[in-house]
């Protein structure tokens, strides 16, 4: 009887252990994206509305399992707080709508309607961390459309008077059962308070005490509450900083404020830049290419930096590298400004995020001003590279390295169906050598393989080819805690994509890489 109890308290322990529940997702993650990758090649390729139902079915029901999955194995990070907010511009309305998107067909089935409005002031771009507010957007759905029989569910999103950051309020009705009073003091407290919890309410409790962490997160509240005919009403508060990319807004209010970082390798330059800036309200500081690290590592709050890029005198990608490595990719935009034409490395940086809009000189100043404002932070527009040159949509070489055999067939379909060719290896070692035998557009790289990872083969590509002769690198994990995109991106990684892999994020991620081919490739 003893051994029996020490053995169930390891067991305990064992499902606690933070590894273990990263090894628990990873292969989770790596069935669900095979699950979700055929679903959603079976739905473009059906002959039938039986078949296209069918497939819509099985593809909903992965992406529903994925998000648990996701609540659950992120909890103890959000709980513990070690977990940081992914700050970036995104489209706030998409991100509600493909919410609603994932709830539709459960919703539908059951002859419940679902709707949404906003109001008129809500923008249409917001800085956030997309991918949480979609997270709390969709438990909350989730959570009303399990209890919703009959009737509807709507979701009003609106916005309020604040000082400083944009208030933004969700609203979450519906006509279904009230949640039970033992799940709300459950998610409130401390810990999980389950011993009066009945069967299905457990996951309800922990949905809900984890969406409360990330709404606090993000400097807000949530609040459930019932009305007198025992519906219930979700009400959660969010505050970010936030404006419409497309409201036509006075350009000397759009730059009034905005803390732009000078770097030019001329005095003249970093002068005539300034004093545009500040005529537009702009206060800015100048700083010479071996001094701008150092102004940011002292923590001076720089909405955008203007760079020059004007060889040999100043690598502007260098310097912008440099930034990018001590800000996030999204914290402080980067506007290039380049000496003559724009070549195949500058195209490359505005396609892969690097740098957020490339501009030619002699740049106009109406030109400048415009895109300044359209990039700034405190006006933030769509994370889209604004390069004057687009680079042609072609056939591209891609190497994929995955040791999981249903993810390379699928990927394999997945990319083929995209009009690319595609290889296929099984580890970092054999991607590596891949790369030395022949020249790649992208490599798809899988970050836990044995042998050598795909963090290490990251390493090591990009220790031995320089960017512009290597393939982009995008991380392919089934790793989706906090941490892991910046783990990605700091081992060299260009792009992070996390399974299940839609089709059409796949095909924007290898649509960046358009840009590699123009460069020469040559072995390293």
């Amino acid at each position: 009887m003893e051994e029996t109890k020490t053995n169930g308290a390891s067991a305990g322990n064992a499902r606690l252990d933070p590894e273990l529940l990263v090894d628990f997702g990873h292969q989770l993650r790596n069935q669900l994206n095979a699950i979700v990758g055929a679903a959603g090649l079976l739905s473009a390729t059906a002959t039938s509305s039986d078949q296209r139902e069918l497939a819509s079915v099985v593809l909903t029901g992965a992406e529903e399992l994925a998000g648990l999955v996701d609540e659950v194995l992120d909890s103890p990070a959000i709980h513990s707080g070690d977990f940081e907010l992914a700050l970036h511009p995104f489209n706030l309305r998409a991100s509600v709508e493909a919410c609603l998107a994932r709830v539709a067909s459960s919703a539908m089935t059951r002859g419940v309607n679902l709707s949404f409005s906003a109001g008129t002031d809500v923008p249409k771009v917001i800085v956030g961390d997309s991918r949480r507010l979609e997270q709390i957007v969709h438990s909350l759905l989730r959570l009303a459309a399990e209890r919703t029989r009959q009737g509807a569910i709507h979701v009003d999103l609106s916005c309020e008077p604040n000082e400083g950051p944009l208030k933004l309020r969700f609203r979450v009705r519906d006509s279904g059962e009230a949640v039970p009073q033992r799940v709300l003091d459950a998610a409130w407290s401390d810990g999980m308070g389950s011993a009066d919890l009945e069967p299905g309410e457990r996951l309800a409790a922990l949905s809900l005490q984890t969406t409360r962490r990330l709404v606090e997160m993000m400097d807000g509240d949530l609040s459930i509450r019932r009305d007198n005919n025992g519906t219930a009403q979700t009400e959660v508060d969010f505050a970010f900083l936030a404006e419409a990319s497309d409201a036509e807004l006075d350009q000397h209010a759009t730059l009034s404020g905005m803390q732009v970082l000078v770097i030019a390798a001329d005095a003249t330059e970093r002068r005539v830049l300034a004093m545009q800036a500040e005529l537009w309200g702009a206060p800015s500081t100048s700083a010479e290419p071996a001094d701008a690290a150092k102004l940011v590592d002292a923590g001076q709050p720089f909405d955008l930096a203007l760079v020059e890029h004007r060889k040999p005198a100043i690598d502007g990608l260098a310097v912008a590298t440099e930034l990018r490595s001590r800000r996030g990719r999204h914290e402080l935009p980067i506007v290039l400004i380049v000496a003559g034409t724009l070549g195949p490395d500058e195209v490359m940086a505005a396609d892969s995020g690097m740098v957020q809009a490339t501009l030619a000189k002699p740049v106009p100043p109406q030109k400048l001003r415009d895109v300044m404002a359209q990039v700034g932070v405190r006006h933030a527009a769509p994370p889209v590279a604004l390069a004057v040159e687009e680079v042609a949509v072609v056939s591209l070489k891609v190497l994929v390295a995955d040791d999981n055999t249903l993810n390379q067939n699928m990927l394999r379909r997945q990319i083929t169906k995209l009009g690319h060719t595609v290889d296929i290896v099984s580890n970092g070692r054999e991607a590596v050598s891949a790369v030395e035998q022949q020249p790649y557009d992208a490599l798809l790289m899988d970050v836990l393989m044995p042998g050598m990872d795909g963090l290490q083969a990251a390493e090591e590509i990009c220790r031995r080819w320089s960017r512009g002769t290597r393939p982009r690198l995008i991380a392919l994990t089934a790793m989706a805690g906090p941490g892991d995109e910046e783990r990605c991106l700091k081992a060299g990684f260009d792009d992070y994509m996390s399974k299940p892999v839609h089709m059409d994020e796949l095909a924007e991620a290898l649509k960046a890489a358009a840009g590699f081919r123009a460069a020469p490739k040559t072995m390293g």
